[in-house]
């Protein structure tokens, strides 16, 4: 058993080689090697058996549902009709806009069926601006640090724009396998673009809805606002626009069983991988290395060093840029005027370093790194290469263009 968290940092490093090797070499599939690993990891950390039943079990039922449902839905758009590739320039400037959403999971799950040549490129403009402009992440960050939303809002969005160009030259260095163009008729275009964007501003909405200050209304109305972005109302509206916008397409697709179960079939792998990484992700919370290292790093005075690094500690660690977020802005709150940072440009500059370092950086056992590597055909290898690096270079490039705001303002 090992106890000490940084014997549990060893243990979950070689727990991904282990993963990895695994599967590159193909001895297992990526559903069971993470399975087995994650049960392997628990188990030497010190979980009994019935602990690791029970806390695997909850984050696989988590993951199976988000993002598992949104990913069902983007296969069966998929099935019923498909559009010709999302130009990469086109890729920036959306993958930016969803990550103002709830779920960046979720949000890069109901793209795909846009099929962008260069996935890579929107998942780094979407973790760019998922972690500086507007997301739960921020928001949580910005609500326990008690930043002024205004400075955060001045300060973020230019600094997301700089990262979000660093993902695109970063996502340049890795060739992807060539879609073959579609045809698609301008029907076609629109109720694709319907089933995908609608579902994204439901998101983008459930992320309004949870700001503190409740803008669209408290109450069951704020409910309500929070619901609209649940999994199984995004399923529903993707289906439902597919449905009313392409009926005779999608009529065989919904109900023949040959096609239905061709649908299930080519999702399932992803959904049950997913699933798998969520259960891993769990595990890693419940041992609790992440926040104990994390707290190792407050009493080093670096100013917007720290917060970064302790949200990003916390991140790799345990998978969740969430929770991440969450716990490193309760640990930075009480130090803020010992870090420098007990003003309101401070605050507002703290609470970005969290956010930079939440989404820094994204792996094996984060279920995002899982789909992007999977849309871009990438095994885990390739994967760590491009996304977990990728995130790493963005958020060095985030709180190094934080500090150089701290010089001016």
């Amino acid at each position: 058993m090992f106890a000490l968290p940084s014997a549990q940092a060893l243990l979950l490093l070689a727990a991904v080689i282990v993963l990895v090797v695994v599967i590159e070499r193909r001895w297992l599939h990526p559903f069971l090697a993470i399975v087995a690993v994650a049960s392997v990891f628990a188990l030497i950390a010190g979980f009994s058996v019935a602990y690791l039943g029970k806390t695997f079990g909850t984050g696989f039922a988590q993951g199976a549902l988000a993002p598992g449902l949104v990913i069902l839905a983007a296969a069966y758009v998929i099935a019923i009709a498909s559009v010709p590739a999302l130009p990469t320039w086109m890729s920036v400037p959306l993958g930016f806009a969803a990550g103002l959403a709830a779920s960046p999971a979720a949000a890069f799950a109901v793209l795909t069926p846009l099929r962008p040549k260069r996935p890579l490129t929107l998942a780094l403009a979407l973790s760019a601006s998922h972690g500086l402009v507007f997301s739960p992440v921020l928001i949580a960050a910005a609500a326990i640090i008690g930043a002024s939303w205004t400075r955060v809002a001045m300060f973020g969005v230019p600094v997301a724009l700089v990262v979000a160009l660093v993902g695109v030259v970063w996502a340049r260095r890795f060739l992807v396998v060539a879609i073959e163009p579609a045809p698609a008729g301008r029907r076609m275009h629109l109720v694709i673009a319907a089933a995908v964007l609608v579902p994204l501003v439901l998101l983008m909405i459930q992320s309004i809805g949870e700001l503190p200050n409740e803008p669209l209304g408290g109450g069951g109305a704020r409910e309500t606002i929070i619901g609209v972005g649940r999994p199984l109302i995004l399923f529903l509206a993707m289906l439902g626009i597919m449905s009313i916008g392409l009926w005779r397409a999608t009529r065989p697709v919904l109900i023949d069983p040959v096609a239905t179960s061709s649908v299930l079939n080519s999702a399932a792998p992803l959904v049950l991988t997913v699933a798998a990484a969520a259960g891993l992700q769990r595990l890693c919370q419940e041992t609790g290395m992440a926040e104990l290292l994390g707290e190792r790093l407050l009493d080093w005075r670096a100013g917007l060093l720290v917060p970064f690094l302790v949200a990003a500690t916390i991140k790799t660690l345990q998978g969740s840029s969430l929770v991440a977020a969450i716990a490193a802005a309760g640990m930075i709150q009480p130090i803020l005027t010992p870090l420098g940072l007990d003003h309101e440009t401070g605050k507002a500059l703290a609470a970005l370093s969290v956010g930079a370092g939440a989404m820094t950086a994204s792996h094996v056992n984060d279920d995002y790194f899982w789909l992007v590597t999977n849309s871009s055909g990438f095994g885990p290898a390739r994967g760590l290469a491009a996304l977990t690096l990728g995130t790493a270079l963005q958020g060095a490039v985030a709180v190094a263009a934080l500090f150089a705001l701290s010089r001016l303002f």
